[in-house]
């Protein structure tokens, strides 16, 4: 058996179980259900959850806009593409998204963020090669 692909473009941090590393959303809309749920890894272009629940209906392609993405003390706001919901959307599944900051002070929090977990200055973490 192969190891899984990674498809992220950018180092995956694995995050402590039962930490202070969230995600709050409505589903299946901004305004609807409130979900929080644990992050279990995060990148500089995705992050994966656990389910605490199900959500019916959550799969590739589907939108979980207006997140609020917490990691320790910083927060950001972020629109959330899944990718995969593995092996359903069940709780304990886990769920990969692509994401998306809503602005451009949201974008340098997750560089700031990335850049802490990597223990980089912020212009690494955003891609620049030369500041390593």
């Amino acid at each position: 058996m192969q190891p899984p692909m990674n498809r992220r473009s950018h180092s995956r941090h694995t995050l402590p179980p039962g930490g202070e590393a969230r995600a709050e959303f409505g589903y299946p809309g901004p305004g609807d259900h409130p979900c929080t749920m644990e992050i279990r890894d995060v990148s500089a272009s995705g992050l994966s959850i656990v389910l605490a629940h199900e959500l019916p209906g959550l799969e590739p392609g589907s939108r979980l806009d207006g997140a609020t993405v917490c990691i320790g003390d910083r927060s950001f706001r972020a629109d959330l593409l899944v990718m995969h919901v593995t092996p359903e959307p069940a709780k304990g599944a886990i769920c990969g998204a692509l994401v998306y900051p809503v602005e451009d002070a949201d974008l340098l929090t997750l560089r700031d963020v990335i850049a802490d977990l990597e223990g980089l200055p912020a212009e690494a973490a955003a891609g620049d090669r030369r500041a390593r």
